[in-house]
């Protein structure tokens, strides 16, 4: 091998030295924790000593100060080494700094390491040993969210409420295969109308809570009365599951869970308390907090009175590989063999609890404010894990119709119910942007979208 001018080759033998052997540098300014050491550890213990240790000819360490501390942890007899001679005493104090401070002055390309690191988690490979912390790898994932097309989905753009809407109370619109109906989730007439005799597999929906209990009708003076007429009353198939996404609300200094009566009354009435999952929403919003750790989650609540297996939607990045044998560390430090082991993995896996989607970006306009509307991955993920192709989702609050566009882009079915004329006007609007081939058809009439406008606009205000 040519050497750079200047440089002198040595020819590099690897020996196996006892660790009685070997002196640590004095002046060694490199420290290492407990922790880090156990960290060393693990990876020694999973994939063998592969970095030998440098030293001088007399022993004293140049590089691996923490393996050695490690090889001591395991009660290893002996290391392989690299003797380093020739080095003049001056090049070998150096070389202990450059080893360490050179290395860390590496970057990463952090698009490429959280793909590697999401492909080592799909595979079950323990993170833990890659030197990576749980919160590190959590700040790749969300830098990765924000870096990709979640947060900037033109489907998530939302046009401005006007005023004066073409949507009517009472209003029944065809969206191609969906329904939106301008009525009331409390009314088992309007339900029993927008279903036509139909029942849904999912019931998907984000409820008005906290601050949204004001926007555009005047207000909800009851919640918990609200949540019992709409859940009381749902079109559901018998096997049917619910998802319903709440957000937190504090009160004087402290969370308030104010959702625990309607969780009980959902007992009493045969809904099972089934799960209870996290919307990772990204990075936590700017701002203070009054103290608290900046909001990025809200819940999922999961009920049913039948459970339904979730379909396998997140694709495995080691799809037909052999799984392999190595699976959970015990508390003694031996490894137990993993469930599987030799069988190849699956195309598709179950979807975790934590559900990641970039929350919503933008907001309606001052002529009236939806405040939280959710993004349209959001309501496809729970399309996709509960239901089939063709299968239909009940939308009680169906807002500016976000779980239609969703359902739209997957091959699913919504029948939507919005109470406020402006929101479903909205909803209307923001299907024509999105699917200008598909006009809304207003049932029962026959016309168009835009041929109902131009009447109810020359007709004058809407009396709603």
């Amino acid at each position: 091998m040519a050497m750079p001018d200047g440089a002198e080759r040595r020819d590099l033998v690897v020996e196996y030295r006892p660790l009685d052997s070997l002196v640590a540098y004095a002046r060694n300014a490199r420290t290492h924790s407990d922790s880090q050491v156990a960290e060393i550890a693990g990876s020694i213990r999973e994939f063998g000593f592969t970095n030998p240790v440098l030293v001088a000819e007399d022993g004293t360490l140049i590089a691996g100060h923490g393996r050695v501390l490690a090889a001591r942890k395991l009660g290893m007899a002996d290391v392989p080494t690299i003797v380093l001679a020739g080095l003049s005493e001056t090049q070998r104090r150096a070389l202990v700094l450059a080893d360490n401070r050179i290395a860390i002055n590496a970057g990463w390309d952090n698009e490429l390491l959280a793909l590697e690191l999401s492909d080592l988690q799909d595979a079950g490979f323990d993170l833990g040993l890659t030197g990576f912390t749980g919160d590190e790898i959590a700040d790749l994932h969300h830098s990765a969210i924000d870096d990709g097309d979640d947060g900037d989905d033109v489907a998530d753009d939302i046009p401005e409420a006007v005023v004066d809407p073409v949507a009517r109370t009472g209003d029944m619109w065809l969206l191609g295969d969906h329904r939106l109906l301008c009525g009331d989730s409390t009314s088992p007439a309007d339900v029993a109308r927008l279903m036509a005799g139909e029942t849904a597999a999912l019931c998907f929906t984000s409820p008005p809570y906290a601050q949204q209990r004001d926007y555009a009708t005047g207000g909800i003076g009851d919640w918990d009365a609200l949540m019992r007429g709409v859940f009381g009353g749902l079109p559901m198939a018998e096997d049917g599951q619910i998802l319903v996404n709440l957000g937190l609300v504090h009160r004087n200094g402290e969370w308030q869970p104010y959702w625990t009566d309607w969780i009980a009354w959902m007992r009493e009435q045969g809904w099972k308390r089934f799960g209870w999952y996290v919307w990772d929403q990204g990075p936590g919003l700017p701002g203070d907090w009054n103290g608290r750790l900046a909001p990025s989650f809200e819940f999922v609540f999961h009920f049913c009175r039948m459970p339904r297996k979730p379909n396998k939607i997140v694709e495995c990045a080691h799809a037909g590989e052999k799984l392999g044998g190595r699976g959970l560390r015990m508390k003694d430090g031996s490894i137990k063999e993993k469930t599987g082991a030799g069988q190849d993995i699956n195309d598709y896996r179950v979807p975790d609890s934590c559900i990641r989607v970039m929350r919503h970006k933008g907001g309606l306009g001052d002529a009236g404010s939806h405040p939280a509307p959710f993004p349209v991955k959001l309501a496809a993920f729970a399309m996709e894990a509960y239901t089939r192709m063709g299968a239909i989702c009940f939308e009680p609050f169906s807002g500016s119709g976000t779980t239609i566009i969703a359902a739209q882009q997957i091959g699913r079915r919504v029948h939507a119910m919005e109470l406020a004329p402006t929101y479903a006007d909205v909803a209307l609007r923001r299907w024509k942007i999105l699917f200008p081939g598909a006009e809304p058809i207003l049932d029962g009439d026959g016309r168009s979208y835009d041929e109902i406008a131009a009447e109810r606009r020359i007709a004058g205000p809407s009396p709603c």
